[in-house]
């Protein structure tokens, strides 16, 4: 069986528990392959410490690798469509914050990069509790 190639693209909501249950759901149906993208890295070197520490953390609660992608620039559309140039992927993870917080949402994002043709599931995570 193939191994389904999924990127995930996060940034401020990567360590949440709805995109780990979400990418446990993905190891659990068959073989996958996951690479984390972080697409508006304005600080590159925050963006790297960023990935090393989330690609640990997925792969530690998920059970599968986690490669790494650092976006070069801060316009999350563009990091996706350059991640996508470079490899292939058979879905996209997207990982939000709720509303209204996510500028990721009100500039609907979720649905630019799904015209570049690959699938878009977005997961938004729960707002905390105050």
């Amino acid at each position: 069986m193939e191994s389904k190639r999924v990127l995930i693209v996060a940034h401020r909501s990567v360590a949440t528990p709805s995109l780990i249950e979400e990418l446990k759901r993905r190891a659990e149906a068959g073989p996958v392959q996951l690479a984390l993208l972080i697409p508006d890295a304005s600080d590159p070197a925050v963006a790297a410490w960023t990935l090393r520490r989330a690609r640990r953390m997925l792969a530690k609660a998920v059970g599968v690798e986690v490669g790494g992608i650092v976006a070069e620039g801060d316009d999350p559309y563009a990091g996706v469509a350059a991640a996508l140039r470079a490899a292939d992927y058979d879905e996209i993870v997207m990982s939000t914050l709720p509303e209204p917080g996510s500028r990721w949402l009100a500039e609907d994002l979720p649905a630019r990069v799904e015209a570049l043709g690959v699938p878009v599931t977005v997961v938004t995570s729960s707002p905390v509790a105050s």
